[in-house]
């Protein structure tokens, strides 16, 4: 093996080490956990979870405002009213924090779904 031969095969090593770690911090990037907020069909919010602090958002809905408290790596609607959530259901979920997981006000038409990160494995088929 020649001199030009190591210079090469040794630019070829690097090239690629730079390219996956490229690749790797890509799809990083895109794997960020987002709440998306969907009332009566259409988006009306995108939620980033990634930050430090915890942060609100107020949204209209058909029956009232209803605020949400987003922030390290969690979302979950504020305890409302009785005249805007007669069942409570939104609010009294709680905290979520994995991927596919929603909070639903049925009398609202309000969505709230997390996008983003891989979702956790439920189960393992054999």
């Amino acid at each position: 093996m020649t001199k030009n031969d190591k210079i090469l095969l040794l630019s070829c090593v690097i090239i690629t080490a730079m390219v996956w770690v490229g690749f790797g911090l890509l799809a990083h990037n895109q794997d960020e956990l987002v709440a998306v907020v969907v009332i009566d069909g259409k988006e009306m919010e995108r939620l980033p979870l990634d930050t430090v602090d915890l942060s609100q958002a107020t949204i209209s809905a058909p029956r009232g405002k209803i605020t949400i408290e987003y922030g390290q790596g969690k979302v979950r609607v504020l305890p409302l009213d009785h005249s805007v959530c007669p069942n409570e259901i939104c609010w009294r979920t709680g905290w979520i924090s994995a991927p596919g997981q929603s909070i639903v006000c049925v009398p609202n038409k309000l969505v709230i779904t997390l996008e983003g990160a891989q979702p956790e494995i439920d189960f393992i088929l054999h």
